[in-house]
């Protein structure tokens, strides 16, 4: 029998450890993978996921039940992994998915599209590459963007309409 989330919770607040280890199992491998998008590299987003359970069990008192733990935790491991690239001042993307979205032009023409846009997304600041990369890459709405990102939904799309501007001004 699967537990809810608020039963695991109130446990692990009571000092059951062994009901974190649900939570871990639950989410490790989505996090995992939302980790992965940013940083593009298996041990640093295995390091980051790591991380953010590790922030998520220390500051488990500070958590709102009125939201999903799902929720809370992307977003810890988002500011995570922000903070990563920050340090580390590059965004990788991913080629595939590159090649996902233009997948409809033929082969030339796509690989010249492919690496320009790629270079013009390259050099946006940090927020707005990160919007752009979740909102199309990613697939995730605004308001999914903003939860994961601790921002409103105005800010998503004030970024959002900064970076199509910088990317049109970028690729023209």
């Amino acid at each position: 029998m699967e537990q809810n989330e608020p039963e695991l919770i109130a446990r692990i607040l009571n000092g059951d450890d062994e009901a974190y280890r649900v939570l871990i199992d639950r989410y490790k491998q989505g996090l995992y993978r939302h980790c992965f998008r940013f940083v593009r590299n298996e041990d640093e987003a295995e390091d980051i996921a790591q991380q953010a359970f590790i922030e998520a069990f220390v500051h488990l008192d500070k958590y709102n039940t009125h939201y999903r733990f799902s929720t809370w935790l992307y977003k810890i491991a988002t500011n995570l992994a922000l903070m990563h690239l920050r340090r580390r001042h590059t965004l990788r993307l991913d080629e595939d998915e590159l090649d996902r979205v233009l997948s409809d032009l033929p082969g030339t023409e796509q690989m010249a599209l492919h690496r320009e846009l790629h270079e013009a997304v390259d050099v946006l600041p940090i927020k707005y590459r990160t919007v752009v990369q979740m909102h199309y890459w990613q697939g995730k709405s605004y308001a999914e963007i903003a939860a994961n990102m601790g921002t409103s939904i105005g800010s998503v799309k004030g970024w959002m309409s900064r970076a199509k501007r910088q990317l049109k001004e970028i690729l023209s």
